[in-house]
């Protein structure tokens, strides 16, 4: 992992190193997940390449991270490198290891204010040695959301864009919109149901499950919550055992 701040000599040193490793990158203008259940919602059941893809969430809840490093980890399977803008040095690198993300291949950008991060995320679009571009913009402006979307085609990068619904979050230009919300879950497993919200031929509307055991580390996406009996309310007798046992 190597973390690297917005000064334009070292970004463009990096850029034109990764750049090298273009002709090695995968001709494929699509990826999946391996994770069938959430891949069938996607057009054409999967993501594009060369394009932006947002996860959009309510801004009282915490941004969905583990989604993002799960579309990074799929869309830069093919060795070329993942850069996270991180200006706050919230990101928990042994959080994305255990997920599956190369941390040798994790670039960590620290940008000192929402101009500069814009800047360097779509420096970082357009080169073709990047696999995957994730950020969490404090708000973007149609002039930057085209210009994200140009830079992706452009360098053939995945961008995700982590996104707080509110106002202005109507702005965009991505081609596929995803709601995500905490879901209730269990003492070692995480849950979030994922909607597809906005995406030509993808099953808008619908929604499924992704779950995240904490103990193995895996991952696997449902389309419904298994039912579970209702748990039963204790009788004032029984309430009184436990108390004195």
């Amino acid at each position: 992992m190597q973390v690297v701040t917005c000064h334009a000599g070292k970004l463009q040193t990096l850029t034109a190193k990764l750049s090298r490793l273009g002709s090695r990158r995968s001709r494929e203008h699509a990826f999946a997940t391996d994770l069938p259940a959430f891949d069938a919602l996607a057009p054409g059941q999967s993501l594009a390449r060369g394009a932006v893809h947002e996860l959009l969430h309510d801004p009282h809840h915490a941004a969905p991270s583990f989604v993002a490093a799960l579309l990074a980890r799929s869309s830069a399977a093919t060795a070329r490198a993942v850069v996270w803008s991180d200006p706050h040095g919230t990101l928990y690198p042994p959080a994305l290891a255990a997920l599956g993300v190369d941390l040798d291949r994790l670039y960590v950008l620290r940008p000192r204010s929402p101009a500069d991060e814009a800047w360097a995320v779509t420096e970082c679009l357009r080169c073709r040695g990047v696999g995957a571009v994730i950020a969490a913009p404090p708000r973007v402006s149609r002039v930057e959301a085209r210009r994200f979307q140009l830079a992706a085609e452009q360098g053939g990068t995945v961008g995700v864009l982590v996104r707080p619904l509110t106002r202005g979050s109507d702005i965009y230009a991505a081609a596929t919109r995803w709601l995500v919300a905490p879901a209730r879950g269990e003492r070692t497993v995480q849950r979030w149901s994922v909607q597809l919200v906005h995406g030509h031929g993808g099953r808008v509307g619908e929604v499924v499950f992704l779950e995240w055991c904490r103990e193995t580390h895996s991952v696997r996406a449902v389309e419904k919550l298994a039912d579970r009996p209702a748990a039963t309310t204790a009788t004032p007798q029984q309430q009184q055992r436990r108390a004195t046992a």
